[in-house]
């Protein structure tokens, strides 16, 4: 028995000894290599916040950060097990991004669904998780009905959303007889709405149904976008034993949601082919123009899908955050709704090129994407055997493989690139400033790049049209102060519900 007992114990010990060092293996590997090296936290490596517990990952990364930056150029993490090299200059973030894109093509999303590219179809066709040239071509052919000149042809659409969401806040505080609505909602209600008529030439009915009411394409919608976060987040988790992904057939989209996008689409194309809306400048004309070179079904709802996530889910963050900054900042507010009636004066409407040409409307849009920074970090992967310049005469040669974190939302809360960091100060991007800070590396809310956000332009349009018509009729104030927390996903948002007073001019 002893005996038995004696063996047990020795297979636990071993069993220890062998996970102690598949966890540690690499932790001595920027050590070699002549980086700094910000030792790992735990066995988990750098961020054990991707697990749980009282810290986040974008807390976890914060620290390192604010520990080395201004001593270093970059220093060598772990994501788990994996070595990392974690950007602390943004000037090496602008390298990574655009100087020497060709060496650090891909993100590490595209590494997510390799195992997957079968059964979950529809992320494996969308670039953000795409690599090399199949990245390139997803892109090209989906952006290119995202032009500028495309979105000013579909400007109608917008605009009669904008108009929507206006009665539906008027039916809203009527109904209710309380002018305080909850702005989390409200905002999804509007890009759902505008994402259904542009994507699919439907209307989604998210501003048109009852106040107490959900439309089942914003139900769909809302719960597809929240279970591809929540994915994401266990992807992260899965760094530790990417083999896991495999072994539990891991995905982002579930299969229902992806019969019904199909079907959607489908439909969708079937009534526009009849002669439906034939003369309409949306998303759809630009995937049936795919269809006739060649796309399949199943390409058509993969783009289609790329532009939901951006157009609904981010944009309704983005959005949402800035109302909310707006209720705070009554002068800013005030000067932003002076500009934006001045531009109405005339004709009571805003033509595309004027909204945007709005420059106060400019500023306080980038100003609230880099208080809020939806997008908290980007993680590069190295595709070819490159160097990083280190300074002081130090030249790091990394390898194929090897990721790359540029953390934005530190870069975006930097004293040293911005003043009072934590407060809403549009005037910071006066004269075109942003594009200066963005050639820096120390203003990415889009990312920057070849790689930047293929929806940047759609996305502005979903924030600047809802921001123009709701400042144009109402004075907007928080009524409650709300903190912010980080999922493990990618960002900074909003705790809780997001309650604005809408007080009508």
């Amino acid at each position: 028995m002893w005996t038995l007992i004696a063996l047990l114990l020795g297979l636990v010990h071993v069993s220890f000894a062998l996970v102690y060092l598949y966890l540690t293996w690499f932790h001595t590997y920027w050590d070699k290599r002549g980086l700094v090296t910000a030792k790992p936290i735990t066995l988990l490596g750098s961020y054990p916040g991707l697990f749980g517990g009282s810290t986040t990952f974008i807390g976890d990364l914060g620290k390192i950060y604010n520990k080395y930056k201004g001593k270093h150029r970059a220093v060598g993490v772990f994501l788990t097990r994996q070595p990392q090299i974690l950007v602390l200059d943004p000037a090496l973030a602008h390298e990574v991004l655009v100087k020497n894109f060709s060496d650090f093509r891909d993100t590490v999303t595209s590494s997510y669904v390799t195992h997957s590219k079968d059964y979950d179809k529809y992320v494996a066709r969308n670039p953000f998780f795409s690599a090399g040239d199949e990245w390139k071509k997803r892109r090209t052919d989906g952006g290119a009905g995202l032009t500028s000149n495309k979105l000013k042809q579909a400007y109608v659409i917008w605009e009669q959303t904008g108009k929507t969401l206006l009665d539906y806040i008027g039916r809203s505080i009527e109904e209710r007889a309380d002018t305080v609505i909850e702005t989390r909602d409200l905002c999804y209600r509007y890009t759902a709405q505008a994402m259904g008529d542009f994507i699919w030439g439907i209307d989604a009915g998210s501003l048109s149904c009852g106040i107490n009411e959900t439309s089942q394409f914003q139900k769909l919608t809302t719960a597809w976008a929240y279970n591809a976060f929540q994915n994401m987040r266990n992807f992260n988790k899965t760094a530790i034993a990417p083999i896991m992904r495999r072994m539990f057939r891991m995905r982002f989209f579930t299969q229902e949601s992806n019969d019904i996008y199909l079907k959607l689409t489908q439909d969708a194309a079937k009534l526009r082919q009849s002669g439906s809306g034939t003369s309409r400048n949306d998303y759809l004309s630009h995937l049936l123009q795919l269809q006739q070179k060649g796309a399949t079904d199943d390409d058509m709802v993969g783009h289609a899908l790329t532009l939901l996530m951006d157009g609904f889910e981010t944009s309704g963050a983005v959005l949402y955050h800035f109302l909310y900054t707006l209720g705070e900042y009554q002068e800013q507010q005030e000067k932003l709704r002076a500009e934006i009636l001045n531009a109405l004066e005339t004709d009571k409407i805003i033509t595309y090129e004027q909204l945007n040409a709005l420059p106060y409307l400019d500023q306080c849009v980038n100003e609230s994407m880099r208080l809020t920074s939806a997008i908290g970090f980007f993680i590069k992967i190295c595709t070819k055997p490159t160097t990083i310049d280190l300074g002081d005469g130090k030249i790091l040669n990394v390898e194929p493989g090897i990721t790359v974190a540029i953390p934005t939302y530190h870069l975006h809360h930097d004293e040293a690139f911005y003043s009072d960091p934590m407060t809403f100060k549009p005037e910071r991007f006066d004269n075109d400033a942003a594009s200066e800070f963005t050639k820096r590396g120390c203003l990415l809310p889009f990312g920057d790049g070849p790689r930047i956000c293929m929806g940047m332009r759609m996305g502005l349009l979903n924030v600047k049209m809802a921001v123009v018509q709701i400042l144009s009729k109402y004075k907007v104030e928080q009524t409650t102060k709300l903190p912010l927390s980080s999922d493990s996903g990618l960002g900074i948002f909003l705790e809780g519900d997001v309650n604005l007073k809408y007080t009508k001019l």
